[in-house]
């Protein structure tokens, strides 16, 4: 609760130690009860890169990642999605961290998955787009290619724009 309201509160988070707790918290519980530190890894990068850094050195991704995956509710996966998204949106260095740990496919399941709740749909959608905006990893997005919506491939196509006039390597 106290890291969702100012950046300085959330540090005080980082910096009391907590956060190693809590991602061992998300990755150890199951359900309704991993529901309060998936919100919190999420509070936390929201704020900065410096925040989310942490996140990420604490091994905040792969918890959140099991989460978006392995959970039935769809509230928990929803969650789990925006605290994905949250991480990845900074920068290349977050957005990566975030590929790394092989979540775009699960996030674009969740999106597709006619089973979904919107609110499950649409944050996975914002998580998918605010990563991928920041990914320059190309492959990792070749991967969305054949099986992303017109509304996701937009996005995929948008960042090869961006990167593939710069990198040499990925143009031949």
């Amino acid at each position: 609760e106290i890291s969702k309201h100012t950046p300085e509160l959330a540090q005080l988070v980082v910096s009391s130690g907590a956060l190693g707790v809590i991602v061992d918290y998300v990755g150890e519980t199951k359900g309704n009860n991993r529901l309060p530190g998936i919100m919190t890894l999420g509070y936390i990068a929201a704020f900065s890169d410096a925040l989310v850094q942490h996140v990420i050195a604490n091994g905040g991704v792969v918890p959140l990642a099991q989460a978006l995956d392995s959970e039935k509710e769809d509230h928990l996966r929803a969650a789990a999605a925006w605290s994905l998204g949250q991480i990845g949106r900074h920068s290349s260095e977050h957005s990566k961290a975030v590929t790394d740990a092989e979540v775009l496919p699960l996030l674009l399941d969740a999106f597709l998955d006619p089973q979904s709740s919107d609110d499950l749909k649409t944050k996975a959608k914002r998580a998918l787009k605010s990563v991928v905006q920041k990914c320059l990893y190309l492959p990792v997005l070749q991967t969305l290619l054949s099986r992303a919506p017109v509304n996701i491939l937009k996005h995929v196509t948008g960042q090869y724009a961006k990167v593939l006039p710069g990198d040499r390597t990925v143009r031949r």
